[in-house]
């Protein structure tokens, strides 16, 4: 039985048995407790609302429910039988899924693959990924929650919205007894946020139970069945949403009254000290004018992706708008930067604090003072005691609650606090403009009561604000007047007094050339109305946005990237064979086909780790050094069999590239900090082992030649081996779970920790295979050359290796490529390398023209992908 001040079993309606039930849960970080004899229980066909001030342990609670965290102690029963969650999988086999609030998604894979990650369906005697059935089975799972989507489109293209329902069909997909959703409607729009309650409703009529967290009340009692509520770590009180009242959970949230949320009284604008006239950014918005006076809060309401966050953005310089006129205190700004912004008085809280607000590694002394650094310095070095002084002033006007001081890290805090550090940086410019930007969302109730209450001192003290906001509720009460949004345009104005909810709603929902209609008061009272019938669509289902021609030439090179790298090859054939006619012979032909094996079946190996978002700069050492090691045995032992060659070569291959994963996944050393170690140690190991002695033809048997002379069909033997192993990574990487899961590390660490992929071994697996490739170019590189050298075999090889990977398509941040695009990137450099030497350049124009090719690829790729990610950016905010 719970110790509460309602019994959860008391409280049922339904005897049914509960589906988790958790006693006396503890947890620690280090000295710092988090979770003090936590108790609770879930029940089949509920919605069991979470609640409690940030830092109250609510997500660590989830975490420990989903298998993250493991507890200190205390014990969790599912379908009444003791279980430990010691890991994510073990959590999803128990039948709990978690949505955390923000989406674990991977961007640059498909939707099907976001729901089955890890999971595939396969088929076949290979036991191949089943691509078809996949998107059937997704589609399936999408239209059962209405959510029309292609499960082919890639999941970072999607709306907010649209990937939150991807995460529920990825939990249906799993058959979860219990869906633990972390605060779903964050940043949803009102219409975004019905369809999420539908799909709750639906999935508690199938007895599904749902744990339910927001710090919105709205919600809470308009979906929520029964609340518990957290304070300080502790269990506080489970009660039925029915039978309590917000005043209610807000006491037991913050242990006090809380009298109100929403705190300002108007007073008397002064002078205009912002003034916006028409400005317009294309794709964004047109056409906006507004002006802030001093002592007057505006708010700026309207659905998310109306075009708010894009206005701020322009008037503070972050980005640049195509047109208008912007005045701060009468001086106008004109492509202006946030230096120049902040010169002028005009200051902005951004929406996304954690990444666009705060340095989290840095101290909460270095975070508030940043934007005064001059002030902090003397002859040019920073006067830590003032900048400490300063920032603890800053913190004890703003009340921030530190678990130690100011040297804590800023991404130690909670979100109340960490909003209050951004907030006390901006105010230490001392600006005449505070543009905020969504300043309550995420925080608990506590610090939204503080944080509105600072609003309004400020605004008493004349300073002029202009307030971004999605909670209704809170725009109402804090405006003095209130401009709202819609499609990029503004399209309503209200004076406090004319504001209402009906109003507002009115504005930012009706499209153009609809007069008269109006949203019904259910829906403008209550932002997130009841749920929309069962057979509705999302907005994901909406038509894709028009783009423009440069944005359609821009997806089409991506798409086509290897074509391209081919119409790249016939040029450079084509001019080169018209200067120097020897280019085209069939001898230089044979001699580009025999390079082109070694540098292909080590950057094959390269593909994988760079696609998981590492790289080893180790593989021309260990590409030399299994080269040496064969020879010296080779010349100890002339009768060894070239099967014995080769597969010592790839074993020891193998062996170095593991200690590079050793490294990299039990050490915890970044990647190219490891190999760039054992780059250096492998490297000292061929002058060790070969006694700085060379390795000549007469060292190596006929055999070991003949590989680079020819086969049974007429190609050489290193030539089909480079094939071979083409063929079986291709194979490895678009067709296998273990292919698979690199794409989807290398396109989110984070969410494929949590979705319980095994990273460490996936990652130590691509190091070995890497290395064990390395070794087996280095055995072909003996029987290309005929002799191996301790001090240039493997010499400068990695930077080869590394070029036509990228070159091939692959991102050198992780995520997206192909063994295709890497076996053409190879063609394409081994190509230019033997033209740079046909032409009969000096060696030193050969470096700089093979170097300036290499950045161009990159930077080309680099423009690519940053288009790419700008036109996925302007079609969520479309749909």
């Amino acid at each position: 039985m719970l110790v509460t001040e309602n019994s959860s079993s008391d409280l049922r309606r339904d005897p049914a048995p509960a589906l988790l039930t958790a006693r006396g849960l503890c947890k620690s970080f280090g000295a710092t407790p988090v979770l003090a004899g936590i108790e609770l229980e879930l029940f089949p066909g509920e919605v069991h609302v979470l609640m409690g001030e940030n830092g109250a342990g609510k997500s660590t609670l989830l975490k420990i429910l989903s298998g993250i965290h493991a507890p200190d102690s205390g014990e969790i029963e599912v379908n009444g039988k003791p279980i430990v969650l010691s890991s994510p999988l073990v959590a999803q086999g128990a039948g709990i899924a978690l949505l955390p609030q923000e989406p674990s998604i991977f961007p640059d894979l498909s939707v099907a693959e976001n729901i089955f990650m890890g999971r595939q369906p396969l088929e076949g005697p290979t036991r191949a990924v089943a691509w078809r059935t996949m998107q059937t089975e997704a589609r399936q799972l999408l239209d059962s929650l209405g959510v029309s989507l292609d499960p082919r489109e890639k999941m970072g293209a999607l709306s907010l919205a649209a990937q939150g329902m991807v995460e529920m069909a990825r939990a249906l997909s799993l058959n979860a007894q219990i869906l633990i959703l972390d605060e779903p409607t964050a940043a949803l729009s009102p219409e975004e946020t019905r369809d999420l309650f539908r799909v709750v409703s639906e999935l508690r009529e199938r007895g599904v139970a749902i744990v339910f967290v927001s710090h919105r009340m709205n919600e809470v009692f308009e979906i929520g069945d029964r609340i518990t509520v957290l304070r300080d770590g502790r269990f506080i009180s489970t009660m039925l949403a029915e039978q309590t009242t917000s005043d209610e959970v807000i006491r037991l949230m913050v242990g006090r009254e809380a009298s109100a949320l929403y705190q300002h009284e108007s007073g008397t604008p002064g002078e205009v000290v912002l003034q916006v006239r028409d400005l317009s950014r294309a794709g964004f918005f047109h056409d906006v004018s507004l002006q802030v006076r001093a002592g007057e809060i505006v708010g700026l309401a309207g659905l998310v992706g109306a075009g708010r966050t894009e206005v701020c953005e322009a008037i503070f310089g972050v980005t640049r708008a195509d047109g208008g006129e912007i005045r701060v205190n009468g001086d106008t700004l004109s492509n202006h930067s946030p230096q120049d912004s902040v010169k002028r008085g005009l200051a902005y809280v951004p929406e996304d604090r954690n990444h666009h607000g705060l340095i989290q590694a840095a101290p909460i002394s270095h975070n508030i003072t940043l934007p005064v650094l001059r002030e902090m310095a003397k002859l040019g070095v920073i006067d830590r005691k003032r900048e400490r002084e300063t920032a603890t002033e800053m913190g004890d006007k703003l009340k921030l609650r530190a678990a130690r001081d100011v040297d804590q890290a800023a991404g130690e805090l909670s979100g109340g606090n960490a909003q209050k550090v951004v907030l006390a940086k901006w105010l230490l410019t001392q600006p005449r403009v505070l543009i905020l930007d969504e300043p309550t969302r995420g925080i608990d109730i506590g610090a939204k009561v503080e944080v509105h209450r600072l609003i309004g001192e400020l605004a008493h003290n004349d300073m002029g604000i202009l307030m971004v906001s999605s909670d209704l509720p809170e725009v109402l009460a804090m405006s003095d007047r209130v401009l709202v949004m819609r499609e990029g345009k503004l399209a309503g104005e209200f004076t406090r007094e004319e504001a209402s909810p009906e109003k507002i709603m009115a504005a930012a929902t009706l499209h153009a050339g609809e007069q008269g209609s109006v949203i019904s008061p259910e829906v403008s009272q209550s932002v997130y109305a009841a749920p929309a019938p069962k057979k509705a669509k999302t907005p994901a289902a909406s038509a894709a946005p028009q783009i423009s021609t440069s944005a359609r030439l821009l997806e089409t090179m991506a798409r086509f990237r290897e074509t391209g790298i081919l119409a790249v090859l016939l040029v450079l054939i084509a001019v080169v064979a018209l200067r120097s006619p020897q280019f085209l012979t069939v001898s230089n032909g044979r001699s580009i086909m025999l390079d082109i094996p070694l540098l292909l079946v080590s950057a094959m190996g390269m593909t994988t780790l760079i696609l998981s978002r590492n790289i080893d700069l180790s593989i021309g050492s260990t590409y030399g050094l299994c080269a040496i090691v064969v020879g010296m045995a080779f010349k100890a032992n002339p009768a060894m069999p070239i099967g014995a060659a080769l597969l010592m070569g790839v074993v020891l291959g193998a062996l170095l590239g593991s200690v590079n994963g050793a490294l990299v996944t039990w050490g915890r050393v970044p990647a190219i900090i490891a190999t760039l170690g054992t780059m250096s140690v492998y490297r000292g190991l061929i002058f060790i082992v070969s006694g700085g002695r060379a390795i000549e033809a007469s060292d190596l048997p006929p055999g070991l030649i003949a590989l680079s002379q020819g086969s049974p069909i007429g190609i050489p033997w290193i030539v089909i081996f480079a094939l071979i192993v083409a063929v079986a990574m291709h194979f490895l990487l678009r067709s296998t779970r273990y292919g698979r899961a690199l794409f989807a590390i290398g396109s989110n660490p984070s969410a494929a920790r949590v979705r319980g992929l095994p990273i460490d071994r996936t990652i130590f697996g691509a190091f070995a295979l890497t290395g064990a490739l390395a070794g087996l170019a280095g055995v072909m590189a003996a029987s290309r050359y005929g002799f191996v050298y301790p001090a240039t075999t493997g010499s400068g090889f990695e930077l080869g290796v590394i070029a036509a990977t990228i070159i091939g398509g692959t991102n050198i941040l992780g995520g997206t490529g192909s063994a295709f695009g890497t076996v053409l990137g190879c063609v394409l450099l081994g190509t230019i390398q033997n033209a740079l030497v046909v032409s009969r350049l000096s060696a030193f124009w050969q470096l700089a023209i093979y170097g300036a090719i290499i950045l161009f690829a990159v930077a080309f790729d680099a423009i690519i992908r940053r288009g790419l990610d700008r036109i996925a950016l302007q079609r969520k905010r479309a749909r």
